[in-house]
């Protein structure tokens, strides 16, 4: 059922540190407006004003060709909005109703400082006008998960469109790479919520469904244990896009990558897990 618009304000406040609840400073953080801070609004956003974010997007890439700045554009994106979103879904709170004009784009500098090394690069924050939305308080049974896929297929259409205008990458390939946005929500959504497996039967359920736009035959999730570490285990996003990395110099195959083969994926997981461990030991 439709939450009335007071509760509705008071649950999305009472949950938003939780949502927002991440280690890594380069994930994108939710506010609701009016925040004090400019912003771009997405939904004014035309195929013109987007070369620009395409290359704020690819800062750190300077051989990045105009549909690679479109990847990283819609993937920056796309992430941005649904992280939030997946986690109050995973709250049995489902935006129902919306238009990408309740939504704008806060971009920040986070500096970094690895093995000696030090730099800077950019995140994305989300604002909402959450007067410009509704939501739908429902457990995640299949009808509520085939109209919210609807939803997220009409949220979208602007900025896939937008993007392909800008840019000529194929609009299965966008849409594809939203699709990798909202698996990768749910699993963390998941995680901080402690529901990991509801996460990953719900996003499946959007991206296994046959004629819908984010359909993804090859998204999904895999599981990688450490053989010599039978206690450690995470689960990760498969990818179903390309996020076109590969394309610029010195790039290659993402961990995930769609197009990498399975067996190097474990690897590489296996790989970052070891690296992972030894760092929180070492610490």
């Amino acid at each position: 059922m439709p939450i009335a618009p007071a509760t509705t304000q008071d649950k999305l406040v009472h949950l938003l540190s939780a949502i927002n609840r991440d280690e890594s400073a380069f994930s994108p953080r939710l506010t609701f407006a009016p925040n004090g801070r400019e912003g771009q609004n997405i939904g004014a956003l035309t195929p013109a004003d987007l070369p620009r974010l395409f290359k704020l997007a690819t800062a750190h890439y300077p051989s990045a060709d105009i549909k690679m700045g479109a990847a990283f554009s819609m993937g920056r994106m796309s992430w941005a909005i649904l992280r939030p979103i997946a986690g109050y879904a995973m709250n049995n709170m489902w935006l129902d109703e919306t238009e990408l004009a309740a939504f704008s784009l806060h971009l920040r500098q986070v500096s970094w400082h690895k093995n000696g090394q030090s730099g800077t690069m950019g995140a994305a924050d989300i604002s909402l006008d959450s007067a410009q939305t509704a939501w739908r308080l429902a457990t995640s049974d299949e009808d509520v998960v085939a109209r919210f896929t609807q939803l997220l297929e009409q949220l979208f259409t602007p900025l896939v469109e937008a993007h392909h205008a800008a840019s000529g990458l194929a609009k299965p390939a966008l849409w594809r790479l939203v699709g990798d946005s909202l698996a990768t929500a749910f699993l963390v959504q998941g995680d901080n919520f402690n529901s990991m497996m509801p996460a990953m039967r719900i996003a499946e359920q959007i991206l296994k469904t046959k004629g819908s736009k984010l359909f993804a035959k090859q998204s999904g999730f895999i599981q990688i244990k450490l053989p010599e570490r039978p206690e450690i285990s995470e689960w990760f996003r498969k990818r179903g896009g390309c996020c076109r990395y590969y394309t610029s110099d010195g790039g290659e195959y993402c961990s995930t990558c769609v197009l990498r083969d399975e067996d190097s994926m474990i690897t590489r997981l296996q790989t970052h897990l070891r690296d992972k461990y030894a760092e929180e030991h070492a610490a």
